[in-house]
């Protein structure tokens, strides 16, 4: 007679304490991917439920306000410039709330020194990029308002008149190429809709036809 024993799974492999580091690696794991995945956050933009032209306006700003060397703020400046630019026109915040992490903890340095080189053909400068890194190291409000202090009137003028330059370089083609790419989008999910009720409709229009015949 044989005796099979049963099988031990180790207690803390169902445990809470488990589940909750498990959750916490996936979700840091999806914030790192979304912050180098340009895939993800154009698939979000062009399936947004909106007009071609507000989309690629609202992405257009958001590319713009991340050039800006108002990091920790420019998630809360694009909706402050929606709020003013209401009475003359509307975007899309949700575009430009997107667009706005090409700014983010792994891009940031490489845009924010690129400005500045561009801003060094305008205004004089002799800050190094380690300066640039070392200032944009920062834990909490207090080092977060240094940071922002220092990158306004220590870099000064070359970060600032770059960054201008930059986000307006890359600000203004976006807006015709997403709207170009929106445009293009909706229009193929448009034409598989018609195709699909087609389809159906052919479908049903045979059913019918057969019942028929056997009545």
């Amino acid at each position: 007679m044989t005796c099979v024993m049963p099988t031990k799974t180790p207690a803390h492999r169902d445990s809470p304490e488990s589940i909750d580091r498990s959750q916490l690696r996936q979700s840091a794991r999806w914030r790192w991917w979304w912050y180098v995945s340009p895939q993800l956050w154009l698939r979000k933009i062009v399936t947004l439920n909106d007009t071609p032209h507000s989309i690629a306006l609202g992405t257009s700003i958001g590319v713009f306000v991340a050039m800006t060397p108002t990091v920790g703020v420019q998630m809360v400046l694009v909706l402050a410039l929606a709020a003013l630019f209401k009475p003359l026109f509307q975007f899309n915040r949700v575009a430009g709330l997107i667009a706005v992490y090409i700014s983010n903890p792994v891009t940031t340095v490489p845009i924010y020194w690129f400005n500045y080189w561009v801003g060094t053909f305008f205004v004089a400068g002799s800050v190094t990029r380690q300066d640039l890194k070392e200032a944009l190291e920062y834990n909490g409000w207090a080092d977060w308002w240094q940071s922002l202090v220092q990158l306004t009137w220590e870099f000064g003028w070359p970060l600032i008149i770059g960054s201008l330059v930059v986000g307006l370089a890359c600000a203004v083609p976006s807006y015709p190429i997403m709207k170009w790419l929106v445009h293009v989008l909706k229009r193929k999910h448009r034409l598989i809709h018609i195709r699909r009720r087609r389809r159906l409709g052919m479908r049903g229009f045979k059913s019918f036809s057969a019942d028929e015949y056997h009545l």
